[in-house]
């Protein structure tokens, strides 16, 4: 049976996943095109558009693709392990190809992508970037898909 209460919990995880990406990527000097939640968009419950300069690091990118989980964790009180979550399974799939190659074994790949995810866990956790992540959040539940300026706007008015 369809429930109704379950269905927007699911959309609240999911727009605190794509806000914890947006934030992350706007932090990192990256274009946040847009981002929705809006589950016309594909099979994905939720997606970001994203432009890297030339320039950007492999942390940094490594960091936005990991804020998605690591905010939907916060947000649940769950410290659950990224590559274990069936829906964050996209994340960790493409976080571990950009970083196995710079890793000399898959364990030291593990290690690092985990303790970089203990690492965003504590920084998104402190209130300045719980606010701009929440914040961005309500502009998603409010209208399903939000640009660039918004989310800057948002990141500006907290965190800079």
């Amino acid at each position: 049976m369809y429930d109704e209460c379950d269905d927007e919990e699911e959309q609240a995880r999911t727009a605190y996943h794509e806000a914890g990406h947006s934030v992350m990527a706007v932090l990192c000097g990256a274009q946040v095109c847009r981002a929705s939640i809006s589950p016309e968009e594909s099979l994905r419950h939720g997606e970001v558009e994203i432009h890297w300069p030339r320039n950007s690091k492999t942390e940094d990118q490594l960091a936005t693709i990991l804020s998605g989980p690591v905010a939907e964790m916060i947000y649940r009180s769950e410290p659950l392990h990224p590559g274990l979550v069936e829906q964050w399974s996209q994340d960790w799939k493409q976080a571990w190809e950009i970083a196995r190659p710079r890793c000399p074994t898959d364990r030291r790949c593990l290690q690092m992508l985990e303790q970089l995810v203990v690492q965003l866990h504590k920084s998104l956790s402190q209130d300045r970037y719980w606010s701009a992540i929440a914040a961005v959040q309500d502009l998603l539940m409010a209208h399903e898909e939000i640009s660039h300026d918004e989310i800057e706007y948002e990141v500006n008015a907290w965190l800079r």
